[in-house]
């Protein structure tokens, strides 16, 4: 997993801090794998990992948290009394209401709270009504030229000069799972396109 830390040492800096951290971005641009990242940093600075409540919406498992209420009693079941606990919470907005629970997840535990989202509403007035100045917020870009070479171990050897290597950065773009294999110019216009599409529905 490459190491994003153009954007881990800015959030880095919030870690224990009393705020809620927003990290948002279009689909696929890789916010749940800062998220991951963020654990394995929470893990080295001696957290116990049954104190790190990690939570990916878009995953089957928890498909039955629809609501803030069903959001708010599953972790409240899970957190240990008088531990400080970690609560990392992937595409929530797949979660109706979510920001009553975040909300009262700050009110009610000792947790340094971390939530990512790709919908355009996730910083809607209503989240501004409930967590308002509690949050801070960390947009997150497609892989940069320099994360792409690192990402992308074929391009990285390959005997290409870096200019031809930056033209191909500029045609493909910058979208992690393009550097995960071989594809055309045309497969990849078609994969950014499809994520395009998705992230409009």
């Amino acid at each position: 997993m490459i190491q994003r830390t153009l954007y881990l040492n800015k959030i880095k800096e919030f870690i224990d801090k009393p705020f809620i951290k927003v990290i948002t971005g279009i689909r696929r641009c890789g916010k749940s794998s800062i998220l991951l990242l963020l654990k394995d940093e929470i893990l080295q600075r001696g957290a116990d990992e049954k104190n790190i409540l990690f939570i990916n919406f878009e995953s089957f498992n928890y498909a039955d948290i629809k609501t803030s209420e069903h959001l708010y009693t599953y972790v409240k079941e899970l957190l240990i009394p008088g531990n400080k606990h970690y609560i990392l919470l992937d595409e929530i907005q797949e979660v109706q209401g979510w920001e009553k629970a975040v909300n009262s997840f700050m009110l009610d535990f000792d947790a340094d709270i971390y939530i990512t989202g790709s919908n355009s509403h996730l910083l809607s007035s209503e989240l501004a009504t409930f967590i308002a100045g509690r949050y801070v917020e960390f947009k997150i870009q497609t892989l940069t030229f320099r994360e792409c070479i690192s990402f992308n171990k074929e391009l990285r050897n390959s005997e290409k000069s870096k200019l031809e290597k930056f033209e191909y950065f500029l045609r493909i773009g910058g979208f992690p799972v393009l550097h995960t294999a071989s594809y055309s110019i045309e497969s990849a216009y078609k994969i950014v396109f499809d994520i395009y599409s998705s992230a409009i529905l």
